[in-house]
């Protein structure tokens, strides 16, 4: 029969006084590694001697503690895995947030470990009817009586809930905006932002409570770029689709005011990677400021004796970037090919 939270807390916080032999060097050891001042610290070395200290000893052959690259809305989980065969639960998976912990102080980390570890204690000896409390997130009486005790014995600060929300927050590069009247409402103001591409719908549990009081439609707003990877595994035109004209991003034209056969007056292309500005001899055709310039023309367009653009020179320009002079109609070729996105 399996005991309850807070009896299995109870029997962690009796053994803290007095300190057991083993639970002795554990605490020289935890104390050891504490005080190195090094920004990092192991946590699987870390965790073996927390098991000794606070937990019984009960967790290091039943836990498996790693960093997940994936973990974004929480510092940390705690896992339950199944056996394939049997379907019954046999072991916990720990995992700690690497990107929201990476750049927290150390303590931060450590009261994480110590959190999850608590979660995963009462898992164990409570045969993984861990009670999940009132508010089904696990953190009731016995997590809280062990919770405090840890914190008043090595002066620590495990809480229920972190309050990492910026670091959270800057993960959630999936915005939608809802059309109806819910955007002109708080707190949320018909947004949802996620750190994963998945679109507000059904499977969300508050779905059937808006579409009862509001009713209106989702449209995403805002993703993140594109990695690398993500775009050599798109098809060619939907990669050509996200190209964007370079010329016109870094390329400012000062408006002449001018027609196409008034006077040539001179034009500012500023580069502004470099900070440096070029002035040219000749103004820019008023349609590459709206168009952006002309491709090269193919040999079969070679011009006739008859044609006008063989009275005017070539425009020179300089690559906003490497600030090489090279014919206007080129540069964006150079850009593509040189200084690809």
């Amino acid at each position: 029969m399996s005991i309850t939270d807070e009896a299995a807390a109870l029997e962690a916080i009796a053994t803290l006084d007095p300190l057991s032999n083993e639970q002795h060097h554990a605490l020289t050891s935890i104390n050891s590694i504490l005080q190195n001042n090094e920004p990092f610290v192991d946590v699987h070395e870390l965790f073996r001697h927390y098991d000794v200290l606070y937990f019984r000893s009960l967790l290091t052959q039943r836990v498996e503690v790693l960093w997940s690259a994936r973990l974004t809305l929480c510092a940390g989980i705690c896992e339950l895995s199944k056996d394939p065969e049997t379907g019954k639960f046999t072991r916990i998976r720990l995992k700690l947030s690497g990107p929201l912990l990476q750049y927290r102080p150390r303590s931060d980390t450590v009261n994480t470990l110590l959190h999850e570890a608590i979660h995963a204690y009462l898992f164990v000896t409570t045969s993984w009817r861990h009670s999940r409390g009132d508010d089904g997130t696990g953190h009731g009486v016995g997590f809280q009586l062990l919770a405090d005790a840890i914190n008043r014995h090595g002066n620590y600060e495990v809480t229920v809930y972190h309050a990492f929300h910026d670091e959270v927050d800057s993960y959630r590069t999936h915005v939608w905006q809802c059309d109806g009247p819910c955007r002109e409402q708080p707190p949320f103001f018909g947004l949802v932002k996620r750190s994963m591409n998945r679109a507000p719908g059904k499977s969300d549990s508050w779905w059937e409570k808006h579409q009862a009081e509001c009713g209106g439609t989702y449209t995403k707003i805002q993703e993140p770029e594109l990695t690398k990877k993500q775009r050599d595994a798109l098809s060619s035109k939907k990669r050509a689709g996200l190209q964007k004209n370079k010329l016109d991003a870094w390329v400012k034209v000062g408006a002449t005011g001018k027609s196409k056969d008034s006077e040539p007056s001179s034009g500012d292309i500023t580069c502004s990677k470099r900070k440096a500005v070029v002035t040219l001899g000749t103004a820019l055709d008023d349609r590459v400021a709206v168009e952006g310039p002309k491709r090269a023309r193919r040999e079969s367009d070679a011009p006739t004796a008859d044609d006008e653009s063989l009275e005017m020179p070539a425009i020179m320009v300089e690559c906003p970037i490497c600030c090489l002079r090279l014919p206007e109609p080129n540069i964006n070729e150079h850009l593509d090919r040189v200084h690809p996105p």
